[in-house]
């Protein structure tokens, strides 16, 4: 599979293609919106400590999303709601040994991040992560959960399932506060299906 780099309308039309589990079209998010989510994302992993440190992306976020010269498009299920966020990021424009290094690192870190601790915007957090069975049929797929709790703000959780191919990060997440395990065969079916179109 060649490594290649896809820009952001491509991204978009590979998302447009995807179905969530209600068999509707993803919604891509515009480019302002996408610009602000960004922008409150590198804010946030800005202004949060993490211990270990190398537990901060399942707690504070950050990612292939962020790295520099990172060409991003972001599709959200239109069955999202309050309490539960469905999303499928497509991340390019990362070179190929750091695409391999951050794959690595999340999988390494994943195993050893069952228990942290955080201040995040001055709020202390405290957050599990666990490692999920996956099914995905893309190569070297990846799942986890994630939850994170604040005193008096109740607990915000995260199922993730990610991969890389041909140059690409997928990553699809179900987010908020009617999170289960159940969501992952949702997230998987709709990480497949943009991976079938990455050639």
């Amino acid at each position: 599979m060649p490594f290649k780099t896809y820009s952001r309308v491509e991204l978009g039309k590979i998302l447009e293609s995807v179905r969530d589990s209600n068999d509707t079209r993803l919604l891509v998010m515009p480019d302002d919106r996408l610009k602000d989510a960004l922008k409150q994302a590198k804010d946030i992993v800005s202004n949060s400590t993490v211990e270990p440190a190398a537990c901060a992306e399942f707690v504070a976020g950050g990612g292939a999303q962020l790295e520099d010269g990172a060409v991003v498009s972001i599709g959200a299920s239109p069955s999202s709601n309050a309490e539960s966020v469905v999303l499928l990021t497509l991340v390019s424009g990362v070179s190929e040994d750091r695409v391999n290094e951050l794959m690595a690192g999340r999988a390494a870190n994943v195993k050893s991040c069952g228990a942290s601790q955080a201040t995040i915007l001055g709020q202390s957090v405290e957050a599990v992560t666990s490692v999920l069975q996956t099914s995905a049929k893309t190569d070297g797929a990846l799942a986890y959960k994630s939850s994170a709790t604040a005193p008096g703000a109740g607990s915000q959780d995260q199922v993730v399932v990610m991969a890389a191919k041909g140059g690409v990060v997928l990553m699809g997440q179900s987010t908020g506060t009617a999170v289960a395990d159940s969501d992952l065969p949702k997230l998987e079916a709709m990480l497949d299906q943009a991976a079938d179109l990455i050639k």
